[in-house]
């Protein structure tokens, strides 16, 4: 029988392959990937083929490596696109869990006959797979950052499907009281996702996580949002100006390509300059913020007195949390008397400053208190306006 050309340029491969097969059976899926990579062939079941066909070798019953694996490579395939059907995606990965005695195996045949440079059983498997969803898709592979990464268990027969996470950059502005700024996690999962609190780690929707979080998961098909806050607020104050600036991250949503609104209305919240951005800011992001602050004061207080509010503007703001202290800074402050025993206060100042704790004077160096030298309390805040630093 005439030899095939790729073959007759190296003999090597034909020895070595008889020497394989007069121990051990192998389909034309694990004798190819052997040798492919020596060859200008793209396809090691071409390859196998032809080796087998070259020196006049039977077809095997019952491969010694993959036990004939690769004969149901079509059923999943055909597994992942019925398990992505809804899901957006252009770019995908895929991921193998095999039996640990088919990988022994393969190993063990490889070091053998110093089959050296070859691909694993794994990675001819993925590779399979992949090229053979392609064809069915159109889809493209990208093995760093894929839309969709699918996890072949070939132990359990299943497909398991993850999406990379969509990341977003939004404002919100709270025109009503009584709203938290975030929701109590779900105290079965402590906020890991769970079947108890349908996988979202939080069990209302009533602040503004809540409200915003339930937008995205009808937005985007999402389980999970985790919020990265720029600062905070209290359950009663207002947030107003251009709103806070806040970050989500979305994990494996099925939806990525979402028309958003500039403007959304989520009753008690709007949401403005919703977007989807390529990460979120690493460490902590700076920013400055303007404040209204109502206070209340033990005793009475002369305008006079209240004066000495301006020394908060020429000092650092020590702060101290557990076992970190840093410092801030009060860039303007003005105040108004309202009666002998309470004031306000407006001031711009770095953001991260705890506003109650500025007041009453619990770890933070100078606070209202001391200058004042009577307990102060306070009995709101309002957030003006938030700016990031450039």
């Amino acid at each position: 029988m005439q030899k095939c050309g790729v073959l007759e340029k190296d003999n090597k491969i034909i020895l070595q392959s008889k020497s394989i097969l007069s121990e051990c059976d192998l389909c034309d899926n694990c004798l190819g990937r052997f040798f492919v990579s020596s060859t200008n062939l793209l396809s090691g079941r071409r390859l196998g083929n032809k080796i087998r066909n070259s020196i006049n070798f039977r077809i095997t019953t019952k491969c010694y490596i993959c036990k004939n694996l690769f004969s149901n490579i079509d059923l999943y395939v055909k597994m992942m696109q019925n398990v992505s059907t809804e899901y957006e995606f252009s770019t995908f990965t895929v991921g193998a869990i095999l039996k640990q005695s088919i990988i022994e195996r393969d190993d063990k045949l490889r070091s053998r006959f110093h089959l050296r440079g070859v691909d694993g059983i794994k990675t001819d498997v993925t590779k399979e797979l992949g090229k053979k969803f392609i064809r069915k898709t159109k889809k493209r592979i990208d093995h760093l950052l894929p839309d969709v990464t699918f996890t072949i268990n070939f132990k359990t027969e299943q497909c398991n499907v993850k999406t990379k996470s969509v990341f977003l950059y939004g404002r919100y502005v709270k025109d009503k009281r009584g709203l938290p700024q975030k929701e109590e996690s779900c105290r079965d999962c402590m906020g890991k996702g769970c079947i108890f609190c349908n996988n979202h780690g939080i069990v209302s929707f009533g602040g503004v996580e809540g409200k915003i979080s339930k937008f995205l998961y009808e937005k985007f098909k999402t389980e999970r949002v985790k919020f990265t806050w720029i600062g905070g607020e209290d359950k009663t104050s207002l947030v107003m100006g251009n709103g806070r600036p806040f970050f989500a991250k979305l994990l494996s949503p099925k939806k990525r390509n979402v028309r958003l609104a500039k403007k959304s209305n989520l009753n008690e919240i709007m949401i403005y300059d919703l977007r989807k951005i390529d990460h979120i800011p690493n460490g902590s992001i700076q920013f400055k913020s303007k404040t209204k602050i109502v206070v209340s004061t033990k005793n009475n207080l002369s305008s006079n007195k209240l004066k000495k509010l301006k020394q908060l503007t020429d000092a650092p703001i020590e702060i101290t949390d557990s076992d970190k202290q840093y410092k801030k800074r009060i860039y303007k402050l003005k105040y108004k008397k309202h009666s002998l025993q309470s004031f306000a206060v407006e001031m711009e100042a770095d953001g991260g400053i705890p506003i109650k704790r500025l007041v009453n004077g619990f770890s933070v160096i100078p606070n209202i208190s001391s200058i004042l030298n009577t307990d102060c309390f306070c009995e709101k805040f309002d957030v003006d306006q938030i700016y990031l630093s450039k």
